[in-house]
């Protein structure tokens, strides 16, 4: 049996120098007999700790049939002390794949070498690209942290999961991918930056440890906590069947890893050595400022460091440790992101306020067990929304009537080189979301064509901002085959497709999902995280 223990916070007032540690005992009970499994003292946390942790693992007698366990804690009065789901593992006959889905925030797919880009930012992303199949064209269905993931976890697009502002709620009708995992006897584990990945927005649900104190927004090595935090975890856990999600905010402004990786793709004498950048800009008010191309070119090297820092701490890292634990070859592993970030091609810094194509093409790699297929490039459009289903299908964790049931599709099919139809993707911006003053956005995407629809600014919208935003049409549709970078609006050339995407797009909402929205309630250290993220004031 494994668990954890642990120690919220100390009581309020100071206990006696007697009374200075928990005791946590199991007591094992069969029949009229009774026999202490586990004993440990754990000293109260210092102040100012929040939580002070620790994993073990007992055995009992498999022949047993009818046992009870007695969890006891002793310790001074008004202590929150806990045990972390107790969970009782059976020998099994055959090994289940671990599966591994990393999603490094604010990623753009364009900034990896293995996407093209000139410059060597991954080389470890890079090298399980060469083992696994590497998608060309990924959409993520939001341009912000929060909506995005909630999509990658239940393959629901942004209207159907409604979790679509910073107040927002995974509701409980919804199954997430941790919850098939977990009913097919995986044991869930996560280890997350926090933020918008925080427990209070319904993550934890289907994990059985989920954390979310790992290498916030603004910690230099963010990545490297959440490598150190994940491969303690595998080390401890490496003969179970694991469903493992990773999150990092390393990539995400402000720009401040560790030397020498910030001061890689530098030039000499640069203005800044670290920046954060929306600080830089006067707060969300300040992302239309135009600035200096030789500042922006600063900006995009220091951006590019944190890929390179990302990629060598935790991405090399963690495949150095699975293989070294003998767990690489018959792994499922997939590198993806949640959406990019814009460096002022469409007249804005940042992310959240467009949906342009900086701000939605993410990376997606999917290395297979034994890595077959491995090498492999498909350049058909597919979306954050398929991973989930890919997954069940490869591992028939599922039923097709339930793959059917979701908004993504899986990419199996794909990877064996079977044809199929081209996939629509939708992506959706909430309007003033957490008092950000930016108003709603959707876009479609289908048959190498993407309309984005864009609601005006409030006049008191308008007011908010320092530098006032770029002057956008109420539609505009771009033939990303012929003009990638979204340069040409062709709404008033071709009126009959647009009706054809409205008309699609209303066929979406009138079949959308009626679920009742959950309201998350934000803890003192989320307002502080979505604070310090420049969400709240």
């Amino acid at each position: 049996m494994k668990f954890g223990l642990g120690i919220a916070s100390p009581p309020v007032e100071s206990p006696s120098s007697s009374e200075k540690e928990v005791a946590f005992r199991i007591i094992l009970q069969a029949k009229a007999r009774k026999k202490t499994l586990f004993f440990r003292r754990v000293a109260l946390p210092q102040a100012g700790e929040t939580v002070n942790f620790d994993f073990q693992e007992v055995t009992f007698p498999a022949e047993l049939k009818e046992v009870k366990l007695i969890f006891q804690t002793e310790g001074p009065e008004g202590t929150a002390s806990f045990w972390i789901n107790p969970i009782i593992i059976a020998p099994q006959k055959e090994r289940p794949v671990p599966v591994i889905l990393i999603s490094i925030d604010t990623l753009r797919a364009d900034h990896l070498h293995c996407y093209g880009y000139e410059r060597s930012t991954s080389a470890n992303i890079d090298s399980l690209a060469r083992d696994g199949v590497l998608f060309e064209r990924v959409y993520a269905p939001s341009s912000w942290t929060l909506p995005s993931h909630v999509s990658l976890l239940t393959s629901l697009y942004c209207f159907n999961h409604q979790v679509e502002t910073g107040l927002d709620r995974l509701s409980p009708e919804l199954t997430t991918l941790a919850d098939i995992f977990r009913k097919k006897g995986y044991y869930c584990a996560a280890f997350t930056g926090g933020g918008f990945l925080s427990t209070v927005y319904g993550y934890s649900r289907g994990f059985d440890l989920y954390r979310d104190d790992l290498g916030g927004v603004f910690q230099q090595e963010g990545a490297a906590q959440v490598a150190r935090a994940t491969l303690d975890w595998l080390r401890q856990n490496k003969e179970l069947p694991f469903f493992l999600f990773i999150h990092t905010y390393q990539p995400h402004s402000p720009y401040a890893c560790p030397y020498p990786y910030k001061a890689r793709f530098l030039p000499e004498n640069p203005k800044w050595g670290h920046l954060d950048l929306i600080g830089y800009l006067g707060g969300k008010q300040g992302i239309f400022k135009p600035l200096p191309q030789e500042e922006r070119e600063n900006i995009i090297a220091l951006y590019d460091g944190e890929i390179l820092y990302t990629d060598e701490v935790l991405i090399g890292r963690l495949l150095a440790a699975l293989k070294e634990l003998g767990l690489y070859e018959r792994s499922m592993i997939i590198v993806t992101s949640d959406h990019g970030e814009e460096f002022y091609e469409h007249q804005s810094w940042g992310h959240g306020q467009d949906l342009y194509e900086e701000s939605l093409r993410v990376p997606l790699i999917i290395k297979f067990p034994d890595g077959s297929p491995s090498a492999k490039r498909i350049r058909q459009p597919v979306r954050l929304i398929d991973i989930f289903p890919t997954i069940v299908d490869f591992l028939k964790l599922k039923t097709s009537d339930f793959l059917a049931s979701l908004d993504g599709e899986t990419l199996w099919p794909l990877v064996q080189g079977k044809k199929q139809s081209g996939r629509e993707s939708l992506a959706e911006l909430a309007g003033n979301i957490l008092n950000s003053h930016l108003p709603r956005r959707t876009a479609l995407f289908s048959q190498g064509k993407k309309l984005i629809i864009n609601e005006e600014f409030s006049p008191e919208a308008l007011k908010f901002f320092s530098f006032p935003p770029p002057d956008l049409p109420r539609l505009e549709l771009f033939n990303l085959n012929r003009d990638p970078q979204e340069r040409e609006n062709l709404a008033t050339q071709e009126p009959e497709v647009v009706r054809q995407f409205l008309r699609r797009l209303e066929e979406l909402y009138q079949a959308a999902r009626r679920l009742e929205k959950k309201k998350a309630r934000l803890t003192r250290r989320l307002k502080e995280e979505l604070r310090a993220l420049g969400y709240l004031k």
